[in-house]
């Protein structure tokens, strides 16, 4: 009797053995999760990273989306419909939104913002040839006839911020500068 609670013990103590070796998400008996659903579930984590890094920085700065609204429906795409979503977005949105991108950061150590400007490039470099001239990468058209007699010393052109450009325009009456007006007489 001794000898049979022995072999009992025993056995109860290998296949608590196997049990505690098998990996975590394996179930008892089974194999561990396939490669496809380890790849699905990799490139969703992906997506979530890139959708949280951007979704973080649009929160820093309030009025970008809407300044940036290109930028905001690549955002608001990816958390809805994903990627793919994303990828079906006409190219003149994804190249405007790529621009905007880049225009907005300036530190690419989020792995998600990084990975997203490589995809968005990816896919606007791979766009057809007529979606780039429709996405204004056609040669620019003339200037308009009122712009042709302003001689390009007289217009002084620099970056502002938004501030002020409205404080500006508030400010403007509708007048040119007398110095315009006489330049466009002589």
């Amino acid at each position: 009797m001794l000898n049979d609670l022995k072999t009992q013990f025993s056995h109860s103590m290998q296949t608590m053995r196997r049990l505690l070796q098998q990996p975590i998400g394996a179930a008892p008996g089974g194999s561990a999760r396939s490669p496809c659903s380890e790849a699905r579930e990799e490139r969703r984590q992906r997506v979530r990273r890139m959708w949280r890094d951007l979704y973080q920085l649009l929160e820093q700065h309030p009025a970008s989306r809407q300044l940036m609204r290109h930028l905001d429906l690549v955002e608001r795409t990816l958390r809805l419909q994903g990627l793919t979503a994303v990828e079906a977005l006409p190219a003149r949105v994804i190249a405007k939104a790529l621009v905007q991108l880049e225009r907005l950061v300036w530190d690419w150590s989020p792995v998600g913002l990084a990975e997203l400007r490589s995809r968005m490039a990816v896919m606007v470099k791979n766009q057809p040839l007529e979606a780039r001239a429709s996405a204004g990468r056609a040669d620019p058209p003339a200037p308009a006839p009122a712009t042709r007699s302003i001689p390009q010393e007289l217009a002084d052109v620099t970056e502002v911020d938004h501030a002020t450009f409205e404080e500006m325009e508030r400010s403007w009456h509708g007048r040119a500068p007398e110095a315009l007006t006489a330049a466009q007489a002589a």
